[in-house]
């Protein structure tokens, strides 16, 4: 797996204190940002992410809480990009805000070449680059072959993350289309004759029909007028 890479930039944006003495001491803001660190990594759900926190010091002094504190996401729930915590202490009872800056770093599927509008697309014009996609509008993919089958609805330049709004799904199989049957096994492959029950695109499941034995079966679409089965 491509290393990914997370960093988190934390700053105190407001914070509501009730009247209250701090002779018990003060919060360590360290292990409060510590806190929002581990919860935002647990939250990302990526093992190989590597965090880094930059502190922004803050001249305030709050009360050392005395349970867990509590992190929660305030706005847009999304953890990429600016994302905006709450960190929330029960006992004494205030709270902070704080900012984060998400910078995720994944290999995705880019333009090999810049690319008109309509092109269907092949694994050719396509190419792996490895980002920052904190800031990508859209979903994005991973693999090449999910693409196999797609039609961009929109021109792209070279190296432009092709996601879902740059696409129009295209069926690979339409019903009653005159397809090739490819049934392969441990040491064999043969290839016959069918017909198609139901439109799919690549990767779909779709019914086919063996124009010799009349049996139908399900088949995986693995390319334009193309089916697998395994037997």
């Amino acid at each position: 797996m491509r290393k990914q890479v997370a960093r988190f930039f934390f700053a105190v944006l407001g914070v509501w204190l009730p009247l209250l003495s701090v002779a018990a001491g003060s919060q360590d803001m360290q292990s409060l940002q510590q806190a929002a660190q581990t919860w935002v990594a647990e939250q990302l759900n990526e093992p190989n992410a590597q965090v880094q926190i930059v502190a922004v010091p803050a001249d305030i002094l709050l009360p050392a809480c005395q349970v867990p504190l509590q992190i929660a996401p305030q706005g847009n729930a999304e953890l990429r990009g600016r994302v905006n915590l709450r960190v929330t202490c029960s006992q004494p009872d205030w709270f902070v805000f704080v900012t984060a800056e998400v910078l995720l770093h994944h290999a995705v599927v880019v333009a090999a070449t810049a690319l008109p509008r309509g092109t269907a697309l092949s694994a050719s014009q396509l190419r792996l680059m490895e980002i920052d996609v904190s800031r990508v509008r859209g979903n994005y993919y991973t693999d090449p072959q999910d693409l196999q089958g797609m039609r961009l609805r929109s021109a792209v330049r070279a190296d432009e993350v092709i996601t879902t709004r740059h696409l129009i799904a295209v069926n690979a199989v339409e019903r009653g289309d005159q397809v090739v049957i490819r049934a392969v096994g441990e040491n064999l492959s043969i290839r016959m004759m069918g017909e198609a029950m139901e439109s799919g695109r690549v990767g779909d499941q779709v019914r086919v029909r063996n124009v010799q034995s009349g049996r139908v079966i399900r088949a995986r679409v693995t390319d334009r007028g193309q089916v697998e089965v395994n037997f």
